[in-house]
Parts: structure tokens; sequence; C-alpha cells
């Protein structure tokens, strides 16, 4: 049971592919793993998982992002160039896209937070102009559907979630929910090999076979429909 901040990286680790929420695979998730009351720290004079995702992120060992049908969940460096070998070109970005002008400001500023993102693309309700770099031509997404692409960006390997920043009252106590800070795989990895020399079918299937081997009594079906 994920009972620390240590246990969650550890975990994370062992399996290589672990989302953050239930899914198709019954029992394999950081939620149904937490131990009692450790999910969201209820009940717990510590934070609970939900808080602990943040240092174990900033370790570098995993990626964090929405990786899972849409949903978060965490990728160790190891299995990272496979999962992004087979991701990028099952999401490919459009020419003109929103999520290609996305991508663009975000590289641009070697990360955002999805705060900062919105002023640059809407601007504020005194100033709409865009300040990031140039998109003319390109297609700026409404206010609506910006989470939309920034999942599709996510789940293509595109992007992922470098840390989270919360506000802070006068007296310095933390509160409300983090707001997520997005960069690449390759600004916030700087410096490690992210290539690989399979094919993009091959990833895949070196990706459901590392799973497949620490859960050998889940259906493979049931392991490429959670990796797709």
């Amino acid at each position: 049971m994920i009972d620390s901040k240590d246990s969650l990286e550890r975990t994370a680790l062992h399996y290589g592919l672990l989302p953050f929420f239930s899914n198709n695979i019954s029992g394999f998730s950081v939620e149904e793993m937490a131990a009692p009351g450790m999910l969201f720290g209820i009940g717990s004079d510590d934070y609970g998982c939900w808080e602990w995702k943040g240092p174990v992120i900033q370790e570098q060992t995993t990626a964090y992002g929405k990786f899972f049908r849409k949903k978060a969940g965490f990728v160790s460096l190891e299995l990272l160039p496979d999962f992004l070998n087979y991701r990028r070109n099952a999401y490919p970005i459009e020419q003109g896209s929103k999520e290609e002008m996305l991508l663009e400001i975000i590289r641009s500023h070697e990360g955002l937070t999805s705060t900062e993102l919105k002023r640059l693309v809407f601007g504020t309700p005194s100033r709409r102009k865009v300040s990031g770099p140039d998109v003319d031509g390109q297609t700026r997404p409404k206010r609506h559907s910006l989470e939309g692409a920034l999942q599709k960006l996510q789940m293509g390997g595109w992007l992922l979630i470098a840390d989270f920043e919360y506000k802070y009252t006068a007296r310095g106590d933390r509160y409300g929910w983090g707001v997520a800070l997005y960069s690449t795989p390759e600004i916030w990895f700087e410096g490690v090999n992210l290539s690989s020399d399979r094919t993009p079918d091959e990833s895949f299937c070196h990706l459901v076979d590392h799973l497949a081997r620490l859960m050998p009594d889940v259906p493979r079906q049931s392991i490429e429909k959670l990796l797709r």
C-alpha cells in the first residue's frame, strides 16, 4: 500500500506505467493502491498521494501527465522513450492546429502554467492580443477548448506536467488546488536521450509486454486498451 512520497515513487518505478486513477484494469492505480485515507490525506497529518505527486515529479525519475485515456499517471524515465515513440506516432500534431500553436507557445517559454498559457492565448479582459510567438494563420482555440487540446498533447507525449504551483495567504499558508506547469519531455529531461531504436509498433509491444510480465493475470487486451 502506498503510504508515503517514497513509496509512491517506488511503485511508479516498479510498474513503469502507473495510472493515478482507477481504469479498465481493476486495482491498477494509485487511487486503489493508496493506504486508507492517504489518497488525499483525509484524516491524516500528512498530505497524501495527491500532494506527493509534485515532489515525485521533481525527482525526475518519472514523467507525469494525462497519459492514460486522458487521465493522469506516471511513466518511468526508462520506458519514456518507447512511450513517446509510440504515442507521438499515434497522436500526430496537424500543421496549423490549435495543438501546434499551444505547443509552440509552451516551447518558446520553456514551460508555462495553465494560467499563464491562458493569459498569453486570450490576453486579459482589457487586452486580448496574444503576446506569445507569432500565431498568424493558426487556429486560436476557444476558452472551453483549451483543456481538450492540452489533453491531446499529453496523450501524444508532446507535453507533460513538470510541477504544480500554489497560492498562498499573507501568512504563508497554502490554499486551493495546484496549477499545472506544462513543459515538454525534451525541456524537462534536458540532456536525456529520449529516442528509441524501435518502430512505433515495436515500442507499443514493448510497453504491453512490460506490464504483462508484471501482471500475468490481466488479459493482454486490457493492457493494450489502457495504453492506446
